[in-house]
C-alpha cells in the first residue's frame, strides 16, 4: 500500500470537511421556499408600463405578472409607486380578467389567505408592502388593484399542492 504525504491527508481532510459543511448546511437549510422568505410581486404602472400579454389577458403594472407559488408560502405585494395600490381577488370562475371585476370596499382592508373566497392586500400606500398572504389552496387566482384596476394593473397566481 503506497503511503500518503502529509500534505495529501491535509488536502484531502480540507476537502471532507467542505464537502460536510456544505451536505449540514443543506440538510440545515431544507429545499423550501418559505425558507427563502416570501415570494415578493412589485407593483409600479410607470417601471412596468409596457403591457404584457399573459393567458389571461393584457396586464401592466405588475412584477412578475404570474407567480407560481406551493401551497403555506408566503407572498408578499411591495408598492414601488407613487400612488396606492392593492392587490385583490377577482372573485370569478373565469380563466381571462374581466372587463369590470366589481371591487367592493372590502379590497381596502387586508383579508383572507389565497384560496379563500375573498383575499386582499388590503391598501398598500407608497413606498409599503403588504402583509404577506399565505396560498393554502391549490388552484389559480386572478387578482387585481382596486384604484388602478382599469388601467390594467393586475395579475395571476398560481398555486401548486
Amino acid at each position: 500500500m503506497k503511503r500518503m504525504s502529509t500534505k495529501t491527508v491535509g488536502r484531502r481532510l480540507a476537502a471532507a470537511a467542505v464537502a460536510s459543511a456544505l451536505a449540514w448546511a443543506i440538510l440545515v437549510s431544507g429545499n423550501s421556499a418559505a425558507a427563502a422568505g416570501p415570494s415578493v410581486v412589485t407593483l409600479n404602472l410607470v417601471h412596468f408600463s409596457k403591457i404584457v400579454h399573459g393567458p389571461a389577458g393584457d396586464y401592466v403594472g405588475v412584477s412578475p405578472g404570474s407567480v407560481r407559488v406551493h401551497v403555506g408560502d408566503p407572498i408578499v405585494f411591495a408598492n414601488d409607486d407613487a400612488g396606492h395600490h392593492t392587490a385583490t381577488l377577482i372573485a370569478t370562475a373565469a380563466r381571462e380578467f374581466p372587463a369590470n371585476p366589481r371591487f367592493t370596499d372590502a379590497a381596502l382592508k387586508y383579508s383572507g389567505s389565497i384560496g379563500d373566497a375573498q383575499w386582499s392586500t388590503g391598501d398598500i400606500a407608497p413606498g409599503h408592502r403588504s402583509a404577506a398572504l399565505i396560498a393554502k389552496k391549490p388552484g389559480t387566482y386572478l387578482y387585481g388593484c382596486f384604484f388602478d384596476y382599469s388601467a390594467g394593473m393586475r395579475g395571476v397566481i398560481v398555486v401548486e399542492p
